[in-house]
């Protein structure tokens, strides 16, 4: 079989979909049609079983193929389960909320290398937010949004209990996210690129993460031009979202019925048919453009107060420079 070698971990809104998009098409890599797969993070499919995983992540791979995917979400700290502690959970009594993904990966895959994407939290926080209120699930301004978020009740809740619109903020708190992964798995394991060096040195970057999964260093994505999902201004058809759709369908009794109703094997076809779907469907659909960083200065200086420490300590963390701290105004 395939060697599940690596994973994507995230972080979200900071450039794994054009990272995505640059490793699925090395000759020496298979990944899944479909970005977020959603496994280790989410009840639902992970007691699906391995069975259940290793299809959606062989399907079509080559035999000598490295495999990895990309779920930004096993990076969010807190799992779709009800209690972290529960069997279904895999964990013991102990296990923190940041450990239950890492323990998780790591009951699998002991000797998968992961791979994570950090941008300056607060240009994530902000593209986080945008992308939200394009899609329709968030109406507040981002003003709004922050000054509620960041409230330390708020922010605690973030971290312990999931929404689509409570974690703009906790999901840029990266070495709290991390220290959960280098408490499972050996550093050697991470390995951290930042946005910025994918965006400035594609080429360069590529070709470290290839080395990195074990894979020829040599070869060069003919998309490195092209930036996946950034700046969308506006969706092409407003509305087109097929996760609102599939959770609305979801709440009607009989369509509810008639699902089940089908063949376990037909559910498991539609099921990989619409996650490939709605991947390509939701970045066609977003029009690009121009985008006005148009950030409150007063919300601004609160998200650079409360990401420094964070950073700070992911400088400690990773031996080396966060770029962003460096443009952020030091007290």
């Amino acid at each position: 079989m395939p060697d599940i070698g690596f994973l994507i971990i995230g972080a979200p809104k900071a450039g794994t979909t054009s990272l995505f998009e640059y490793m699925r098409i090395h000759p020496q890599i298979h990944m899944p049609a479909e970005k977020e797969v959603y496994f280790f993070n989410m009840d639902r499919n992970y007691n699906r079983g391995w069975k259940w995983y290793s299809k959606t992540m062989f399907r079509h791979a080559p035999p000598d193929a490295v495999c990895g995917e990309a779920t930004t979400e096993y990076m969010s700290g807190v799992p779709y389960v009800a209690d972290p502690g529960s069997p279904a959970a895999g964990l013991g009594d102990k296990a923190t909320l940041e450990e239950v993904i890492p323990r998780r990966i790591k009951q699998a895959l002991p000797e998968v290398k992961l791979i994570c994407v950090l941008r300056d939290p607060v240009k994530r926080t902000y593209s986080h937010h945008r992308m939200m209120a394009l899609g329709g699930v968030e109406s507040r301004t981002f003003e709004e949004a922050i000054n509620e978020l960041i409230a330390p009740l708020a922010l605690e809740e973030a971290r312990l209990t999931r929404s689509r619109v409570n974690g703009y903020i906790v999901n840029g708190e990266y070495s709290r996210l991390l220290a959960g992964f280098l408490r499972i798995f050996a550093s050697e394991q991470l390995k951290v690129v930042f946005s910025d060096e994918l965006a400035q040195r594609p080429a360069e970057t590529l070709a470290d993460l290839f080395d990195f999964v074990g894979v020829s260093r040599d070869f060069v994505p003919n998309n490195l031009d092209v930036r996946y999902r950034t700046a969308a201004v506006k969706q092409r058809i407003p509305g087109l979202n097929l996760v609102t759709w599939q959770t609305n369908l979801a709440r009607v009794r009989s369509a509810r019925t008639f699902w089940h109703a089908l063949p376990k094997r037909l559910r498991r076809t539609i099921d990989y048919a619409y996650n490939v779907t709605n991947y390509r469907i939701e970045m066609w659909n977003a029009w690009r453009g121009a985008v006005d960083d148009d950030i409150p200065p007063a919300v601004r200086e609160a998200l650079i107060a409360h990401f420094r420490p964070d950073s700070e300590a992911l400088e400690k963390m990773l031996g080396r420079e966060v770029p962003w701290l460096a443009s952020w105004t030091r007290p």
